[in-house]
């Protein structure tokens, strides 16, 4: 571990590595990709993000931090105490956009290794008020959590930490203590800058009429609206450079507040007007039966349900992490209820809103409209 700060290995047996990371000193603005994050670098000298989440117990209740939606909150208060709705949603979208072969970027759990070694099997789930039952052949108390959160299959890597990572979890911690953060690894998309910069390098005719001719905008515009996102600005897009200086890729990042509410941006902002804001840069170049559009709406329609259950459920280290605040009683056990309802909530809402109907149809229409010679 010396020369790494943190290694995850495929399986909880450590024989086969996933991937090796080294911190270094170099840290992303508020304003950068993926707002602040400290950069990590793999052994193939590509760079990663490390975005850090802190809240999610109540220590004096014992409870997993509110997670209600108030719609009339902003994002930015929504954002401080949906910590748990954050990590999932982030990691949820970024496994659809790679299954639906979107600029999304890759990302991971990882966490302090204290979480890291605790077994799953170690404490037994029993309701308060169950009445557990003795006879000469059967013990019945109730699930292991192993069995408790074996909804579906699950990603069982685990990890090794270096103490300069142990010490930068305990940095971001605000009670001192490594494992009460939880963090995501995200792929760091070199040579680009956030869309709202590029609109200010050019006059906004220019850099419209430069965004419109890449096809990545229009086939991302579809998972946008069907992820419901009230925090899609301008600054949640990425404009990647190619050798030559030239754009020529959109990214979608920073999914972390999807399905919580009505879009304020896309209300309050001067150039949205009440579109998704890839839309108002796009719109007057595509509609609804543009190719890239209709390619990712058939893209959604062909993913199974059992394949967004599998997309929407947590890896075991996020269970692990539930399973060491029970054990250490910050929490109490009847709180794992508490990662199975998001997972149950993200899962139904995906197959819910997906486009079997035409829903997701009929507001791509009122976004991008119709050709103008359309005759019904």
């Amino acid at each position: 571990m010396a020369k790494w700060d943190l290694v995850v290995f495929e399986t909880q047996e450590k024989k086969e590595v996933r991937n090796r990371f080294r911190i270094t000193k170099k840290a992303m603005t508020a304003a950068g990709q993926h707002g602040k994050a400290i950069v990590l670098i793999d052994e193939q000298g590509k760079e990663w993000l490390l975005k850090s989440f802190s809240k999610f117990i109540d220590f004096e209740m014992k409870k997993i931090l509110d997670l209600e939606v108030d719609i009339e909150d902003s994002p930015e208060e929504s954002r401080h105490r949906m910590h748990l709705w954050r990590v999932l949603n982030e990691l949820t979208a970024s496994r659809l956009g790679q299954r639906l072969r979107l600029n999304v970027p890759s990302a991971l759990v990882v966490c302090s290794q204290q979480i890291a070694d605790q077994p799953l099997e170690q404490t037994t789930v029993l309701d308060l008020g169950d009445v557990v039952i003795l006879d000469e052949d059967e013990e019945d108390e109730g699930d292991t959590a192993e069995e408790f959160y074996e909804l579906s299959e699950r990603e069982s890597y685990t990890l090794e930490t270096s103490k300069k990572f142990e010490e930068l979890l305990t940095k971001k911690s605000d009670r001192g203590d490594p494992s009460t953060i939880l963090a995501l690894i995200m792929e760091k998309i070199p040579d680009t800058i956030n869309l709202d910069e590029f609109l200010d390098t050019k006059d906004l005719d220019g850099a419209f009429e430069t965004i419109q001719q890449i096809d990545d905008g229009y086939s991302l515009l579809p998972f946008d609206i069907w992820l419901n996102d009230p925090d899609r600005n301008a600054g949640n897009y990425l404009v990647q450079f190619d050798e030559n200086k030239k754009p020529n890729k959109i990214w979608g990042i920073d999914y972390e507040m999807w399905a919580l509410g009505s879009d304020i941006w896309m209300e309050e902002d001067e150039i949205t007007q009440g579109r998704s804001y890839l839309t108002a840069v796009i719109h007057t170049k595509s509609n609804i039966f543009d190719p890239r559009v209709t390619q990712t709406v058939h893209r959604i329609r062909s993913i199974t349900d059992e394949e967004l259950t599998s997309m929407t459920r947590a890896p075991s280290i996020l269970c692990k992490f539930f399973e060491y605040h029970i054990t250490q009683k910050n929490i109490e056990p009847d709180e794992r209820d508490v990662l199975k309802q998001v997972e149950s909530n993200l899962e139904d809402f995906l197959i819910e809103s997906r486009p079997r109907s035409d829903k997701l149809s009929d507001i791509l229409i009122r976004q991008v409209g119709l050709p103008s010679d359309y005759k019904p």
